[in-house]
């Protein structure tokens, strides 16, 4: 697993389902080249995820709705794509079910799950710590939104932290 200070996630693109393993902790600082890499191989026709999160000694919210966002782009094709979490804490999984995640359809939850990437298939190491892409205000404002629609307690919640998102977008676009 990673340091605490030097998170990674490797993936698998071209497995089916798509593996993607947390190594750390999983948040703002980190999470935008995962949503890169989500948005990525969904343009190319993946549905179906399996997250190991074996290795993730936490997460925050802007991951959350990194998470969401993928779950709720599965819904939406044909057939459902699913999104399997495979390994939480207890930590992590009360995180996950106070945020709401787990009311979405193609969210399950997998306990003691031994992930193993294909032989033959390459497996990709992003984010090593070195190099993180902080997230921009944009795609924190997003991630918290889909939060709010997805839970109504998630609405007092956040709201603040939108609100000024929303404040800085407007200041930044004029």
């Amino acid at each position: 697993m990673a340091e605490e200070g030097t998170p990674d996630f490797i993936v698998c693109a071209d497995s089916n389902p798509v593996i993607v393993k947390i190594n750390g902790k999983a948040n703002y600082l980190n999470c935008s080249p995962m949503n890169d890499f989500f948005d990525h191989v969904m343009e190319n026709g993946a549905s179906t995820f399996l997250i190991d999160f074996s290795g993730c000694c936490g997460m925050d919210s802007t991951f959350l709705g990194v998470l969401a966002g993928v779950a709720t782009r599965a819904m939406q094709r044909d057939p459902k794509g699913i999104v399997s979490l495979a390994n939480l804490n207890s930590q992590n999984k009360q995180l996950i079910r106070g945020l709401g995640l787990h009311h979405l359809p193609t969210v399950e939850f997998l306990d003691d799950t031994e992930v193993q990437f294909q032989e033959g298939l390459a497996e990709e190491k992003i984010n090593n710590g070195v190099d993180c892409k902080e997230a921009s205000a944009d795609m924190i404002l997003e991630a918290h939104e889909r939060l709010m629609k997805l839970n109504r307690a998630n609405e007092k919640r956040f709201q603040d932290v939108v609100k000024f998102l929303r404040q800085e977008a407007e200041k930044t676009s004029k």
